[in-house]
């Protein structure tokens, strides 16, 4: 990808993330304080015709006196952005009640708008203080945004997976970049002018050029996941969703809704259990 076509796909995110966080009300969100499994609220029931993975038999034991410890690390995805009530209805919260047994202590250390370097820094020390037992990490359209390069963003992924595995301690899920070229916001701002928010943007980059920059993080992903003994969550492959499963898009065009997010959890889940 070239200089200028990596500018123009800077621009084009930023806009879109910008647009759809202030349609949805988002803000940085702190830490939410520790809460025990069960979470998640009747809204977090799957909506689609399509099987979500549920609980296995041992995945809902009753507390022990060594419960596991949870911790959530990301970015507005993280939070709940565009879901109908963020945080009850955000991925992780959902993935608590999926997969993990009763009495699992629960840490969402999401803060919208972060990238994989800043999560080092504003997220892992919080994490690493709690001795979690499980990490999911979900980082990486805003690293796009910033437009940190696929080597800088590999060591940067790297760091922080190496540093919450915790030398086997903790198992650690890692979910990849999803299609964003079928967004409704990207396709709106691509038709110019007249669509909401998008008055000021020119040109947006192509299809191709956006999705030569998600493979080029998720090969990186993927790479990091291999290395570090780490599990790849692999939301990419879910392939077009706002054509397949609209109902899975937010109002705001450009995050999950809380069915979206319950699809999310269910990949998480599924992966954990392997």
């Amino acid at each position: 990808m070239t200089k200028s076509q990596r500018s123009k796909l800077r621009k084009a995110v930023v806009i879109l993330v910008v647009v759809a966080t202030v349609a949805c009300g988002g803000s940085v969100a702190s830490p939410t304080p520790p809460i025990l499994h069960p979470a998640p609220s009747a809204s977090t029931t799957p909506t689609s015709s399509e099987p979500t993975p549920t609980p296995s038999p041992t995945a809902t034991p009753n507390a022990t006196a060594h419960p596991l410890v949870y911790a959530a690390i990301g970015a507005s995805e993280t939070v709940g952005v565009g879901s109908a009530q963020p945080p009850q209805d955000a991925w992780p919260a959902v993935f608590l009640g999926m997969a993990l047994p009763m009495g699992t202590e629960y840490h969402n250390f999401g803060i919208s708008g972060e990238r994989t370097a800043g999560a080092i820094t504003d997220e892992l020390p919080g994490a690493l203080a709690v001795h979690p037992t499980v990490v999911t990490i979900w980082l990486n359209v805003n690293d796009l945004i910033a437009q940190v390069s696929v080597a800088d963003y590999q060591t940067e992924l790297q760091t922080l997976v190496h540093a919450l595995r915790q030398g086997g301690a903790a198992k650690v899920l890692v979910a990849n970049t999803p299609y964003l070229d079928r967004l409704p916001l990207y396709l709106a701002c691509r038709g110019g002018a007249g669509a909401a928010g998008c008055s000021q943007v020119a040109s947006l980059p192509g299809p191709d050029v956006v999705n030569s920059e998600v493979a080029a993080y998720n090969a990186a992903i993927a790479s990091v996941t291999s290395t570090e003994g780490a599990i790849l969550v692999d939301l990419h492959a879910d392939g077009e969703v706002p054509d397949l499963h609209p109902q899975w898009v937010s109002a705001d065009g450009f995050h999950p809704s809380t069915a979206g997010y319950v699809q999310v959890a269910g990949r998480f889940a599924a992966a954990y259990r392997g």
